[in-house]
């Protein structure tokens, strides 16, 4: 699978480190993966750290991994994406927020997420 996912769990959260060349479809694929693990876990929050993802995706496909991150995560207290600063463009977190999960935000660092996690 052109996907790898590792977890780690921290006291108040879990890393979901995801790395490889996935086309859009395997990446909606790791977020199901990842979201259905999720329900069996303590902890309520996920960060899921995309630094190690190669692809860059689309304006549409953004979209449709803002929307697959509402659906997944949705049952959450919190999810976060990290992505290298320079990637950020918020379009996939306002597209999730548009399908109706607002405890879904994008961050350049682990750190900056797991602070808003405890804001």
């Amino acid at each position: 699978m052109p996907v790898d996912i590792k977890y780690r769990f921290e006291a108040e959260y879990v890393v979901a480190s995801m790395a490889g060349d996935p086309t859009i479809d395997e990446f909606v694929a790791a977020l199901q993966e990842i979201g259905g693990a999720s329900v069996r876990w303590d902890q309520r929050c996920v960060i899921v750290d995309l630094t190690g993802v190669q692809r860059k995706y689309s304006f549409t496909e953004q979209l449709v991994i803002g929307q697959a991150a509402a659906l997944n995560f949705g049952h959450l207290r919190k999810a976060a994406a990290v992505v290298p600063p320079e990637r950020i463009t918020r379009v996939g977190e306002k597209a999730a927020h548009h399908s109706g999960a607002r405890q879904i935000s994008v961050f350049a660092s682990e750190q900056e997420a797991a602070d808003w996690f405890r804001s």
